[in-house]
């Protein structure tokens, strides 16, 4: 079972996380162990894999970006840094200096500012991108689109994480 069959969700992007936070809560009372104290060994084993289960479906589903990377990998995808566009790794090279002159103590405040400002635009931009291109694999799922449409916007998908992994790995050094 995947982690949106777990909550009976189809497999979009586009999920209400108010009702999946209310599914999770009543499912997570439903498995709990407590209520199978006088149960059977392996039925107290199925309610821990359960709530397991639950849990970290819950985590990964609720999270966009986590969500996603969730979907990619059931279709056998995964996000590639090595095929990150020139342009790109220019810019992220700029930035990796300037990080290092924060990093030394060589820039000043407003610099470091600048740099974290300009940092979180361009992760703005991929979300913006990945928000886009959720809602359109969202559309060609309800659609019935043939797999191999589905599989072109999945490589789309997992070209935006590729590069928006640069931007967040360069966000969370700079925290």
């Amino acid at each position: 079972m995947d982690y949106f069959e777990v909550f009976g969700l189809p497999r979009q992007l586009g999920i209400d996380t108010l009702a999946l936070e209310k599914a999770f809560h009543d499912l997570s009372r439903k498995h709990h162990p407590d209520y199978f104290t006088r149960a059977s060994p392996s039925e107290k084993t199925q309610a821990v894999r359960m709530t397991a289960l639950l849990n970290d479906a819950y985590r990964t589903l609720r999270h966009p970006v986590r969500r996603v990377e969730y979907l990619l990998s059931l279709y056998g995808f995964k996000p590639d840094s090595s095929k990150v566009p020139q342009a790109l790794l220019m810019e992220v090279f700029e930035i990796n200096e300037q990080l290092e002159e924060v990093k030394a103590g060589k820039a000043s405040v407003e610099e470091a500012d600048s740099l974290r400002a300009q940092i979180k635009e361009k992760r703005e931009r991929f979300d913006s991108q990945l928000q886009q291109a959720s809602l359109e694999w969202d559309e060609l799922v309800k659609r019935g689109e043939p797999e191999a449409r589905l599989k072109e916007q999945l490589g789309r998908l997992t070209e935006i994480l590729s590069e928006s992994s640069y931007i967040r790995n360069l966000e969370r050094e700079l925290e």
